[in-house]
């Protein structure tokens, strides 16, 4: 009997309303996780492990407002990239445009030839994205556009033949006779040779060239750097030397340079007798193997014996010295070199 009472006794407890007073307050919504202050998005928590990374990793140059003044950047040229700015010069958008995040992940884990910016292929591909989460926080152009497209990758029509010399050839006369490219990187041929290759391209032979053809010409960049695009015989191709990132950079331009966007101006018909397609996308192929074999034929950077001498001298500044720095529309045209730097 005393169990049956007991039991009895437990029933009547499991019905009765929880507390005193008969609060008729609905229970809590149980169905989902509550907030708590220690809780975060994945979002913030991925930003939170980039700036822990960014600090540990980059904040030495790229400055901890993500500037490109950082405590080592008065040392370096070219200067850590501005992160505020957002003009990634290297990407596979179209120039001007916003990197997508496979430009920025390669970026970060192959570095830039050249420059102070080393790979960094030992990051974990998680701290890799955390820190392109992070990045992105410097500037408001990633919230006020869209992504942009990557440019067209055509159909590489040499990729399958061993022998790349008919895309060199072509190349050769895309870079000299149609794209002009010598305006701002060196020519490698002869006067003659380029006007042969003006009139491939049914444009007019020249009898004036720009001084200094056979060398780079130095150009202001947006943000009033001076710059030289690359001597392919001599200088660092910092975005990469296969035959794939030459075409990426030839076919989508330098954002913040004068290299333009090529892919959109590499296809149209023959304005000469029967016309026909005379310039192609794929032409930027041909131009990307020219530039590779011109890049091959450069010699060792250091000779036993030879000192290495650095013809385009950059001024340090002192600590806590920070530049104003130019507008292009306020430098001179070809800046001016102590000759005792200029090798001969």
């Amino acid at each position: 009997m005393k169990s049956i009472a007991y039991a009895g006794l437990g029933a009547i407890w499991l019905v009765m309303p929880c507390g005193c007073g008969g609060d008729e307050t609905p229970d809590a919504d149980t169905s989902r996780a509550s907030e708590f202050g220690f809780q975060t998005s994945v979002y913030t928590s991925q930003v939170e492990e980039g700036k822990r990374a960014y600090t540990t990793y980059c904040m030495g140059c790229h400055g901890e407002q993500g500037d490109g003044w950082g405590e080592a950047a008065r040392f370096l040229h070219p200067p850590p990239r501005n992160f505020q700015t957002a003009n990634f010069k290297f990407s596979s958008t179209r120039s001007g445009r916003l990197p997508t995040d496979d430009d920025l992940r390669r970026t970060i884990t192959e570095g830039l030839k050249g420059s102070a910016m080393p790979g960094w292929d030992f990051l974990p591909p998680r701290t890799v994205t955390a820190l392109i989460s992070y990045i992105k926080t410097f500037s408001p152009k990633w919230v006020e556009r869209k992504p942009a497209p990557r440019i067209p990758f055509v159909t590489d029509p040499y990729r399958k033949t061993d022998d790349k010399s008919e895309g060199i050839r072509r190349g050769e006369v895309i870079y000299h006779g149609y794209a002009t490219c010598w305006t701002c990187h060196p020519s490698y041929v002869s006067k003659d040779r380029i006007n042969d290759h003006l009139e491939a391209m049914q444009n007019p032979r020249r009898d004036a060239f720009r001084k200094g053809l056979f060398e780079s010409e130095a150009k202001p960049n947006n943000e009033g750097e001076v710059i030289y695009p690359p001597d392919f015989r001599r200088d660092f191709v910092r975005s990469g030397a296969d035959v794939e990132d030459l075409y990426r950079s030839i076919a989508a331009g330098i954002t913040g340079t004068a290299m333009p966007t090529w892919i959109d101006s590499m296809e149209f018909d023959s304005p000469g007798e029967g016309g026909g397609l005379h310039i192609k996308q794929a032409d930027i192929w041909a131009v990307a193997y020219y530039v590779q074999s011109l890049i091959l034929e450069r010699p060792a950077k250091f000779v036993d014996g030879v000192p290495p001498i650095r013809d385009r001298r950059q001024e340090i500044f002192p600590p806590g010295e920070r530049p104003v720095r130019e507008t292009p529309d306020e430098m001179d045209e070809t800046p001016v070199l102590d000759e005792d730097f200029i090798e001969e």
